[in-house]
């Protein structure tokens, strides 16, 4: 049991990633969407600290960019991919074989699990000293899957939380998928940016989980909260790469999840 003694406060927090996403996936097994897709969100917030906290407070171990990956597998590539299936996949339509719009939603699972792991797989074997990466990271990615699924597919009664644009959705995320394993480069958030962004999101969720619990209309919180993380998603997905060309060269950028 020594190395029991090894496990530093950032393997705790990157144990907690893990455990959340093993969480949001019974949630989604339960048909509780939302709560699946808070737990995926905390796990993007502990994912935020746990480099930090193995930078700030060290660690016994090299172990770490592997413990990272694998809960980074549960909580952005399965958790994710399960909730799209559960959402979109409808067995009263018949099977993927004779549905369109089942077949759309198990190939859209099956990329966003699939590219995501593949996405984590390169991320292990590279430097992390540099600023810049390639491929749309799989925790972005996972809260672009959660702002789509809330605002246009679910809601707490199952039921359109604004409008049916499943076609679109699904394609949308089909998109991101194919991101992840691409070329394109992207900005990494240094700590300098990663802790006030992570502090700042969990007070905002904080906010938003009292006024979830006071306010009478709670899909109007519902549609501002997830509003707020698709437009952040959107943001970095299109603006990501035009501001890594307008301030690095292409041989500066690496994979990281």
């Amino acid at each position: 049991m020594a190395w029991v003694r090894k496990i530093s406060i950032a393997d705790m927090i990157t144990l907690g990633n893990a455990l959340v996403g093993f969480l949001a996936i019974t949630y989604v097994i339960d048909g509780a969407w939302l709560v699946a897709s808070m737990l995926i969100l905390l796990g993007v917030a502990l994912d935020g600290l746990d480099g930090l906290a193995a930078r700030r407070f060290g660690s016994k171990h090299n172990r770490g960019q592997y413990l990272d990956s694998f809960s980074d597998t549960i909580s952005f590539c399965i958790a994710p991919a399960l909730l799209v299936y559960g959402v979109f996949y409808i067995p009263a339509r018949g099977s993927a074989w004779t549905d369109p719009m089942n077949a759309l939603a198990v190939v859209a699972s099956t990329l966003i699990a699939s590219f995501g792991i593949l996405r984590l797989a390169r991320f292990v074997q590279m430097d992390y000293t540099k600023e810049s990466f390639l491929g749309f990271p799989t925790p972005a990615n996972a809260l672009l899957v959660v702002a789509l699924v809330d605002l246009f597919a679910a809601s707490t009664v199952k039921t359109p939380a604004l409008f049916d644009a499943s076609i679109a959705i699904l394609l949308v995320m089909i998109s991101a998928a194919v991101l992840m394993i691409s070329n394109v480069p992207y900005p990494k958030i240094g700590d300098a940016l990663r802790v006030p962004l992570t502090l700042g999101a969990l007070v905002f969720a904080a906010v938003a989980t009292v006024a979830y619990l006071v306010v009478q209309s709670r899909v109007t919180v519902e549609a501002v909260v997830f509003t707020l993380l698709l437009l952040s998603a959107v943001a970095y997905v299109l603006g990501g790469p035009l501001y890594v060309r307008r301030t690095r060269s292409a041989d500066e950028v690496l994979p990281v999840h």
